[in-house]
């Protein structure tokens, strides 16, 4: 059944002795109680993944209030008005107009609205209705003042066409008018006796009794008011920048979307400075009207992107407040925990990491969770998060298919079929959880549990925080483990990383498809982008000239394309997937028992290894990642390990391929396991698959994957020097 409370915290990761705020929606309940629990790991049984919870002392269970949370899903502008607009004699509102929505639906395109909105007595005049530009549910443009029709046009706007939409008011007469491509020209007129009091300009959307609604989806650019006719704004809308700064004096507001596209905020050119904000990150960096394919980065040519995409289920932040605030106790030792909040609406376990006091001395060893992967995954439908592996229902996806105004993944697609750029963690990420398909959190939860069954201290870490404090983040730890999956990374966990092995420090890398995507994350909000250009396996396409990032205006895409391969970090990158019910295992390379690496195979007995696991059997499957010397695996890597027993379903990934081939008997479809030593005494040890992870508790822990985790770990965390001799692959 699904839950009726949900929630999210503040923050992935605080330190001990530290806040964090947990933030709560119930569908009717007006309190909750709240249990703070450690996760010692998680256990696979015919119900899916279970946590094991160990239940922390904290000075009060509650009651907590708690209450009905709305979430605030659909993106708009919002700018306040230039003043004196009741006044003028004409006045004319337009913009560039580019509508995606399938099919159409009714929409506002630009709102004029007073703050005596949805008050007082008498008729809607008296009352301040929004004076509304926009769509009807055929897709007709019209002017509405309040609930009253002021004029509509004949014709649709065009789906995924620049139309230029402009409509002017003057001595109580209306006149609504497109240029439609190809130049056709449609008007129409109507009466609107008097302009209203205005205060504020939304853009895609229009605030009706305090509720914002009508969202616009599609893309709009210079957005404009001018004390001119509508013949005259349309006229300088369609010679573009240079066009309305020929407007001079008449030109009461324009904003400039072509300023300020690695931000929020929204620049009003005009001469009373209305620069106003966007609000739930709709899509910048994106083509405009006069987008023409000669350029395919906008910090070379922002003009050529001074259009924003509106989405009405854009989803950048929730802003719920704290309903509860939690002082972590400074002596609680660093993990993953979870709070259980609980009412008669449901209960919900909202996981957040604790790492080490910021004063004593931390854990020599460090996991790195790899949570810009969650938050990419984040509320993703139930075919991108593998299969079901026999489970019937997971309780957290029933919940999570009872609220999907949550906000999109990476993975989808908004509902006008443009894709999800962005994914933020400011809402509740119902994937981010236990019962779910074993896809991210309860995976690497399995890998904490191996920690605590060696007794081994360890700290843990975000991609967060890792993205934030770079190497300082890693400088205390000799070792740092990975999770199953860390796919998501920018250039400064990449440098971070590589510095850190550099510098002496030893990087156990245990997942496959690692290091894959480029993404770029807003400092103040935490939300990820990422643009899937050019190339690699993925869900959608960059539109053309759409590859470059609005946060930091860099190209996106994969780290292979960008001259960064995870093979020079890792040794290995990804190479195959396909078949994420049935994992292969490993077989020994020729040699490694004599050699220098011996040491990784201490106790481990016979050719083969990783013949089990609770994802497909195997601990080399869904997705796998391979040495290769021409995408910068090093000549003094050894390969220790190959894997073997995947099915024909096991394909090489996209990015390698030149062309369409038959499925044939692969050499390069393999999982590699991998070691190396760095001059400094770094070294790194990676096994490429996302299944390892799961096959580590396997007979109560005693089994050879666990024999050779803990090995490497043990070896890596020795301060002795780690001294291997090269072999070629």
């Amino acid at each position: 059944m699904a839950s009726g409370l949900i929630g999210y915290a503040s923050s992935f990761s605080v330190r001990a002795g530290g806040q964090i705020g947990l933030k709560l929606s119930s569908a009717s309940a007006q309190s909750c109680e709240l249990t703070l629990q450690r996760v010692r790991g998680a256990d696979w049984t015919k119900a899916g993944a279970v946590p094991r919870l160990e239940t922390c002392a904290h000075p009060a269970s509650g009651p907590y209030p708690c209450r009905h949370r709305p979430i605030p899903a659909g993106s708009y502008g919002l700018a306040p008005a230039p003043p004196g607009l009741a006044n003028c004699r004409v006045l004319s509102l337009g913009a560039w107009v580019y509508p995606t929505a399938k099919p159409p639906r009714h929409a506002a395109i630009l709102s004029l609205e007073g703050t005596g909105e949805g008050t007082g007595e008498g008729t809607a005049e008296s009352r301040g209705a929004p004076l509304v530009l926009g769509l009807d549910d055929r897709g007709h443009p019209a002017l509405r003042f309040g609930e009253r029709l002021c004029a509509v046009l004949e014709s649709p706007l065009p789906r995924a066409a620049w139309s230029i939409l402009v409509c002017t008011l003057e001595g109580g007469t209306v006149t609504l008018s497109a240029l439609l491509p190809g130049a056709r020209e449609v008007t129409a007129s109507g009466r609107l006796d008097a302009v209203p009091e205005i205060e504020q300009v939304r853009m895609a959307a229009v605030s009706r009794a305090g509720r914002i609604t009508d969202f616009f989806d599609g893309r709009l650019e210079s957005p404009a008011l001018a004390q001119i006719g509508g013949t005259h704004l349309s006229r300088a809308l369609q010679a573009g920048r240079a066009g309305l700064l020929r407007l001079g004096p008449d030109r009461l507001a324009d904003w400039n979307f072509a300023k300020g596209i690695d931000s929020q905020r929204i620049h009003d050119d005009g001469p009373a400075r209305c620069d106003g904000r966007l609000v739930n990150r709709p899509a910048r960096a994106v083509t405009g009207a006069f987008w023409d394919g000669r350029h395919f980065d906008w910090p070379s040519a922002p003009d050529h992107y001074a259009a924003v995409h509106f989405h009405s289920d854009d989803l950048d932040d929730c802003d719920w407040p704290d309903d509860i605030t939690l002082q972590i106790p400074p002596d609680w030792p660093p993990g993953l925990y979870a709070a259980r909040v609980e009412n008669t609406d449901g209960a919900d376990l909202i996981p957040f990491a604790v790492r080490a006091a910021a004063v004593g001395v931390p854990p020599r060893l460090a996991v790195l969770l790899p949570t810009f992967t969650y938050l990419s995954y984040g509320n993703a439908r139930n075919a991108m998060r593998g299969p079901d592996f026999g489970v019937r229902s997971y309780p957290d996806e029933e919940t999570l298919a009872a609220h999907p105004a949550l906000g999109r993944s990476q993975y989808d697609l908004h509902d006008d079929r443009s894709p999800s750029l962005f994914s933020s963690p400011r809402r509740p990420l119902l994937t981010m959880r236990f019962g779910i398909r074993p896809w991210g959190l309860p995976v690497d939860a399995a890998l904490l549990g191996f920690l605590e069954h060696l007794d081994t201290p360890y700290d843990i870490l975000t991609d967060g925080d890792l993205h934030g404090e770079g190497i300082a983040a890693l400088q205390n730890y000799a070792c740092v483990l990975t999770g199953n999956h860390p796919e998501y990374y920018s250039a400064e966990m990449l440098d971070a990383l590589e510095a850190f092995t550099h510098r002496g420090g030893r990087l156990m890398y245990l997942g496959g498809n690692g290091f894959y995507w480029r993404i770029s994350a807003c400092p103040e909000t935490g939300t990820i982008e990422v643009r899937r250009a050019e190339d690699g396996t993925r869900a959608w396409i960059a539109a053309p000239g759409e590859g470059y990032h609005a946060m930091d205006g860099r190209y996106g895409g994969l780290w292979r394309r960008l001259g960064r391969p995870p093979n020079r970090l890792v040794d290995v990158g990804f190479a195959a997937q396909g078949d994420f019910d049935v994992s292969g295992h490993y077989l020994l390379r020729d040699g490694v028992r004599e050699s220098a690496a011996a040491f990784v195979l201490d106790g481990v007995e016979g050719p083969a290894f990783g013949t089990h696991g609770w994802l497909g059997g195997g601990a080399a499957g869904q997705e796998i990642d391979r040495a290769d010397p021409a995408l910068g695996t090093s000549s003094d890597t050894i390969v220790l390990a190959s894997s073997t027993g995947h099915t024909p379903a096991m394909m090489r990934t996209i990015e390698e391929m030149l062309s369409t081939v038959p499925p044939f008997a692969d050499p390069k479809v393999r999982a590699d396991v991998t070691l190396r030593a760095l001059p400094a005494g770094g070294a790194v040890f990676s096994v490429g698959s996302m299944t390892w992870i799961a096959a580590l508790d396997h007979d109560e822990w005693d089994n050879d994957i666990a024999r050779i985790t803990d090995n490497v770990l043990r070896r890596f965390l020795d301060p002795a020097p780690l001294t291997l001799k090269g072999a070629d692959d």
